[in-house]
């Protein structure tokens, strides 16, 4: 069992790398880097897109329904102005891949895990509660399909897992580390502790597995920390309501 402390943790907000960073020094890469190209027009990881900015930067986000995407809060956040950004500077983009998409969506509201912290000028966002909804003004879903979430039995070292997301060094394709697995839980089963090769831009990236030919979403991913020399990556459990 790990103990979680928010000492040593970083997001896709607080990154930074010198453009001559070799792979092996990104954040959240956990020694060799198993992760692979995939084509995007097949489900389900034409249901995996980019949540683009237009302050600049993306993160990650999941098709749960039609109208519906699932990203980290911390990515909605402008540290700047200290000010959540409005929905119309956010545009979802599903199965990028190298300029093209299979289909794109501007967005119309935006649902951050509390309503009060929507509401405040320079909320704390703990990583339990680091999740967004994003209300899209076209039904994305009907042409991507949609992660819906399970109620699924995890297992530490056991459990394999899925993780998909637009990383930083690959940032206009997807790339999927398949059967990383669970290192323990925190904060109440609330964080899912892994070992998938997740890293700047990732945040929002769907953990998903796979059983019987069917995908179920069981967290997201949210954060990167270090503890007594091992990196360790940070999800979001499933939630009620996505």
């Amino acid at each position: 069992m790990f103990r979680l402390s928010i000492l040593g943790i970083v997001t896709a907000a607080s990154l930074s790398f010198s453009a001559g960073a070799e792979l092996a020094q990104l954040p959240g890469i956990k020694g060799e880097d198993d992760r692979q190209l995939v084509e995007t027009d097949a489900y389900p990881w034409s249901a995996i897109g980019r949540v683009n900015r237009r302050t600049g930067g993306f993160c990650t986000g999941t098709v749960i329904a039609e109208y519906r995407v699932l990203t980290a809060a911390h990515c909605l956040w402008n540290p700047r102005t200290l000010t959540w950004l409005p929905a119309q500077s956010l545009h979802f983009v599903a199965a990028y891949r190298r300029g093209e998409y299979l289909v794109h969506s501007g967005v119309e509201g935006i649902e951050v895990s509390h309503a009060k912290a929507q509401k405040q000028r320079n909320p704390k966002i703990d990583p339990e509660n680091d999740w967004a909804l994003l209300r899209l003004t076209e039904p994305v879903g009907k042409v991507t399909g949609a992660l819906a979430t399970a109620k699924v039995s995890l297992q530490v070292n056991t459990t394999s897992l899925i993780q998909a997301g637009y990383s930083q060094d690959k940032a206009h394709i997807l790339s999927v580390h398949s059967g990383c697995k669970i290192l323990g839980f925190s904060a109440d089963n609330r964080l899912v502790l892994h070992d998938c090769d997740a890293t700047k831009g990732d945040s929002g990236s769907p953990i998903f597995v796979r059983r019987g030919g069917r995908y179920s979403l069981v967290g997201m991913h949210v954060a990167t920390m270090t503890q007594e020399g091992r990196v360790i990556g940070i999800a979001i459990s499933r939630r009620d309501g996505w």
